[in-house]
């Protein structure tokens, strides 16, 4: 019997495709993950914005999802959780589905100081402790890259997920023999 091992791709699941989610995505779309892609408004999601980052490695899924949290529960154990909607509204309901899940793994919030803060207090308030709220990354990117255009914050989380291990070995190994 011969067994061979098949690499299991990490999943990164971005929750809002507007500017930054695209760019992101883009970035992403180049290395050997599962994009998940996930907006409440359909006409972000139009295929010729997606098509553009068809032509990567990685394997592609679009959700158009009026309720975007519960995508959540769908995705794989581990998936990197990317929240970066139009809505703070939005925003918080995909963290307290994130914090719910015993599923998700990295879990990184777009987003100042400030609405981190009354972030926090909201979570408080829905349950929340503070080392349960802490598996929040909120401002996601690479610190040292303090640019706000959006292709510059792609550069910086791609950057973070990268230095973290999120895009793991296995992706590395897929990646080779793909």
């Amino acid at each position: 019997m011969l067994l061979e091992p098949f690499p299991v791709r990490p999943t990164i699941a971005i929750f809002g495709f507007g500017h930054v989610g695209y760019e992101i995505a883009h970035v992403f779309s180049r290395h050997a993950v599962n994009l998940v892609l996930v907006d409440s408004r359909p006409e972000v999601l139009a295929p010729e914005r997606v098509q553009a980052l068809s032509s990567g490695v990685a394997t592609l899924k679009v959700r158009d999802a009026p309720a975007p949290e519960q995508v959540v529960a769908d995705l794989p154990s581990d998936a990197a959780v990317l929240i970066l909607t139009h809505d703070h509204a939005e925003d918080l309901i995909l963290c307290d589905a994130a914090l719910r899940s015993e599923r998700t793994g990295y879990t990184g919030l777009i987003g100042s100081s400030a609405k981190w803060q009354r972030f926090r207090k909201r979570l408080r308030e829905l349950g929340h402790d503070d080392a349960m709220i802490d598996r929040i990354t909120c401002p996601i990117g690479d610190p040292r890259i303090r640019s706000k255009q959006p292709a510059a914050i792609a550069v910086a989380v791609a950057a973070e997920l990268l230095t973290r291990g999120e895009t793991t070995a296995k992706a590395e190994q897929s990646a080779r023999s793909d």
